[in-house]
């Protein structure tokens, strides 16, 4: 296909930051600039815009690749099925359709050809059919529902020719049914190549570039204007760099036709790859695609069997608001896995940071909200993204500053940037793979918009992806060798700069991490404070002491061995420091539906409390797969506790126990594996992880009920009061 090339005028930069100029607003602007341009009131030029850039007029047609790209999501996402807020149960259109249809079928067959003896099991049967696709067929998606028509219209025909008795017609027609059929998968997965050569001979499409001058890697402005025959003239925008042609960096995509998208974000070789934002014109849809950086293990047989460790950058997409689209959320891999080849201390995290392949959405944003906390227990000022230069500061000072003609929030300098030293990692349970653990945890965080300098990790382990090996993964979930991987993976966190870590455990994965506690507990820091600057000071009084001591065995004959003795100490005391830079601080430990058992978890909380300040369980009374585990294994779970844990000696732990039976959103009957889109349980462990509050200062939705918390809420089924 060849695009032409034309000039078109200056237009507002779609990244503006003012306020007023909404999505909408700029959507409507721009039909209204097509509907001018159809009326014939902007003049178009053939001047070649390029000149004597950097580029040539040929490499302008790789926006081309670009322009299919998204017209490809567009047509993916039409195509699906979508979970609405509205009821797709029944479609009062498409059972009026069937029985209509089926109407005229009883009309020919008793009126037009007079069948009525021997019929009747036909005639029920028809009407059964119909019945059925009436009330079924709005359920599907578009490709779905096409097939079922096309088998309802093949059955239609062979009752209305009345071939039952024909025999030497049902090879034909089942010929010609099949053969439609398989042309409608086909056109359903070329249709975009299709498309592609209609446009291509009808010449449906121009290009405008808005600048006379293309400069390769600089913000550019580019439209795309499409024809189509039964529709209104639809308009594409790019608004960003260009690498060889195609669009790389951050970027903004625009397309005014049904479902397009305003997509915001990065781009790569002119493929949006993320992280990025987009919104659908028209449904108003919202998706949302971030990446995770994650280490597994699993991958054998059944993924029962280890394999060395791998780690990698998956980007992930998923929806966060409107329509649900069917298969989402959508994985696709950055980077890996990459088997991790490093034999001491692991750097492959911090090769990965290091070449960019993990990005935030907001990484090239400014600060405009900052969350300021009270820390009861260290009775000072808790600051989101920051740390206190000195311990127990109880002031911070706001102001508003300006940085590239842009508004942000300046901290004083008594508060220091976090640096993005801070990670979350989520442990998977029973019956996930790789996807299926980075598909819910990135659900969660795409619901939850985490701040960026808390960076997602998720760690794969071999769970089986059979209901049928409950036993086995439970073995698994004990087996040294994929501790020591999940070992590696949280030193190499640690390597790479991670100071503070939430650990999210959910199901079996809490048995998996607390069976390696004894193993992994070498990555983190005990709770006792270890202050860095005394590790100087004491060198500093070791030295001391040293000169002291070679000072009077400067008159004694035994003057170089206790030199020597001296630095060996010296050297034991500097690796004795040394180990404990990269110690990560161990801030949230979060078991969602554990599958632990109660009386094992109390011999474990002791060694838990000395490295964690903070453990939080949500669970279930109603957990199915919980009371399956019961079953098994007769012995009470931590999942199906919604009373407090006493220890041995009388007292109650100090764990703070979230009942989360009376929510009763976005989950299966079930009640296992919602914590990831119900919006409550969403906010509540956002709260938990970027506030740093305990569950009694979570007052906004959790009450205290006895020596547990419930979510304040009230039954999905009332709806006035």
């Amino acid at each position: 296909m060849t695009l032409k090339i034309n000039k078109a005028d200056e237009r507002t930069h779609l990244l503006s930051n003012n306020p007023s100029q909404t999505a909408v607003n700029i959507i409507q602007d721009i039909k209204n600039d097509v509907e001018e341009d159809d009326n014939g009131s902007s003049s178009i030029s053939m001047v070649n815009p390029l000149k004597e850039s950097m580029e040539t007029i040929e490499r302008a047609t790789e926006l081309e690749f670009t322009y299919w790209i998204m017209k490809k999501r567009q047509w993916s996402r039409i195509q699906r099925g979508t979970f609405t807020n509205e009821k797709r149960g029944f479609s009062i259109l498409w059972f009026l359709f069937f029985m209509i249809v089926y109407g005229v079928y009883l009309f020919l067959q008793i009126y037009h050809f007079e069948r009525i003896n021997g019929y009747i099991l036909e005639f029920i049967l028809m009407g059964f059919i119909s019945f059925s696709l009436g009330l079924l067929v709005p359920r599907f998606a578009v490709i779905v529902r096409i097939v079922f028509l096309e088998g309802y219209s093949t059955l239609y025909l062979f009752f209305i020719f009345d071939l039952y008795y024909k025999k030497q017609y049902y090879i034909p027609l089942i010929s010609l049914g099949s053969g439609v059929l398989v042309f409608t998968i086909i056109c359903f997965f070329v249709y975009p190549y299709i498309m592609r050569c209609i446009f291509s001979i009808t010449g449906a499409i121009t290009l405008n570039v808005d600048k006379d001058q293309w400069v390769r890697g600089e913000s550019n402005r580019f439209t795309i204007k499409q024809k189509n025959l039964f529709q209104k003239p639809s308009t594409c925008i790019y608004e960003g760099p260009l690498l060889d042609g195609r669009p790389h960096g951050i970027g903004t995509w625009m397309d005014t036709s049904y479902q397009g998208e305003l997509l915001t974000g990065f781009w790569e070789d002119g493929i949006p790859l993320g992280p990025f934002e987009s919104m659908e014109n028209d449904t108003r849809s919202l998706l949302v695609n971030l990446r995770i950086i994650y280490g597994t293990n699993g991958g054998g047989k059944s993924w029962l069997d280890r394999i060395p460790l791998n780690i990698g950058v998956a980007s992930i997409e998923c929806c966060v608001s409107g329509n649900f689209f069917k298969g989402y959320p959508k994985v696709s891999m950055i980077k890996g896995p990459d088997l991790c080849k490093c034999q001491n201390r692991c750097t492959c995290i911090q090769s990965l940071l290091d070449k960019k392949y993990y990005r935030h959405i907001d990484d090239d944003k400014t600060i405009t909200s900052v969350v300021v906390s009270l820390d009861k227990k260290m009775d000072s000022l808790a600051i989101s993204g920051f740390k206190p230069l000195h311990p127990k500061n109880k002031t911070i000072t706001i102001e508003v500053g300006r940085q590239n003609n842009v508004q942000e929030l300046v901290v004083d300098s008594n508060w220091i940037s976090s640096q993005s030293n801070e990670g979350i990692l989520f442990i998977h349970g029973y019956d996930h793979d790789l996807k299926d653990a980075l598909k819910r945890f990135a659900q969660f965080l795409a619901l939850g918009h985490f701040p960026n300098y808390i960076k997602p990790f998720v760690f794969n382990w071999p769970s089986s992806t059979s209901p049928l090996l409950y036993w086995c993964a439970h073995s698994v979930a004990s087996d040294n060798d994929n501790h020591r991987d999940l070992q590696k993976f949280i030193e190499s966190l640690g390597q790479s700069g991670i100071r503070n870590l939430h650990i999210m455990c959910h199901s079996m994965g809490t048995r998996f991490f607390l069976r390696s506690f004894s193993k992994i507990k070498k990555a983190f820091a005990k709770r006792k404070p270890i202050v860095y600057s005394n590790n100087s000071n004491n060198n500093e009084n070791f030295n001391s002491n040293s000169n002291n001591n070679s000072d009077i065995s400067s008159s004694s004959s035994s003057s170089g061995f206790i030199q020597q003795q001296q630095q060996q100490q010296q050297q034991q005391e500097q690796d004795k420091s040394l180990k404990y830079i990269n110690k990560i601080n161990l801030t949230n430990l979060i078991f969602l539906n554990p599958d632990y058992e109660i009386n094992t978890f109390k011999n474990d909380y002791g060694e838990l409390r000395n490295y964690c300040p903070r453990i939080t369980v949500y669970a279930d009374h109603r957990d199915e797969a919980i009371k399956m585990a019961f079953r098994i294994t007769q012995k009470r779970n931590l999942g199906n506790n919604i009373f407090g844990i006493v220890d041995d000696d009388g007292g109650m732990l100090d764990v703070d126990i979230i009942d989360t039976g009376d929510l009763d959103s976005n989950m299966s009957e079930r009640h296992h594996s919602f914590f990831n889109i119900n919006r409550l349980m969403v906010d509540d462990l956002h709260d938990l992880i970027v506030t740093g509050k305990r569950a009694m200062d979570r007052t906004s939705r959790l009450k205290s009920v006895g020596d547990v918390f419930r979510f304040s809420i009230l039954p999905s089924t009332v709806v006035v009061v």
